[in-house]
């Protein structure tokens, strides 16, 4: 496998050993043979996002911008978090429910809560509070899906809802109890 293939197979992969390993096992093995450095990887990495954040712009697809999270998360600074947000408000509106819920957990992050993970406490770590209360807000907006009556969309809102809650505290928000009433009841 030459260099050029390895870059293939990575943005191929969404920047994902994970991914490169399901789906092309074979070029996994390949790949890591080669023992590429990590700021090749990491260059690869921002090529790979500035090419999701055109293509977000031009779409609107809402799926574009768990991609971009995903893959720009590792970076964890200031300017990756910019292009994440530039992301978030080129996704097309209206969203059907599920698809308001998917970028609800994007932004809260899909790992467990002990790890830190998501865009609401990426802001708060690099110093971005206000940044983080304007994510939580847009969260509490796209769970707030009053007519849904799905049994498991449901659970999903309710597991966000509870997220948002311990988040708010933990971080110190400063969301008022009269406010976020409006979204779910404490």
């Amino acid at each position: 496998m030459t260099t050029k293939e390895a870059r293939e197979i990575y943005l191929k992969s969404d920047c994902s050993y994970f991914v490169m390993c399901t789906n092309f096992y074979a070029s996994y093995i390949e790949y890591k043979k080669l023992g590429l450095p990590t700021d090749l990887e990491n260059t690869w990495k921002n090529e790979k996002i500035l090419k999701l954040s055109v293509d977000i712009r031009r779409s609107g697809d809402y799926r574009l911008f768990q991609k971009i999270s995903e893959i720009a998360e590792e970076f964890h600074d200031y300017e990756k978090l910019r292009i994440v947000l530039e992301a978030l408000r080129s996704i097309r509106e209206p969203l059907e429910p599920r698809q308001s819920i998917s970028v609800a957990e994007t932004i809260l992050g899909r790992r467990n809560p002990k790890v830190r993970g998501g865009l609401i406490y990426w802001a708060f770590d690099i110093g971005q509070k206000g940044i983080a209360i304007l994510l939580m807000d847009q969260v509490l907006e796209y769970l707030f899906l009053p007519n849904v009556s799905d049994v498991e969309m449901l659970k999903k809102i309710r597991k966000g809802q509870r997220l948002c809650k311990k988040i708010i505290a933990d971080l110190d928000l400063h969301f008022s109890n009269r406010y976020l009433k409006h979204y779910y009841n404490f």
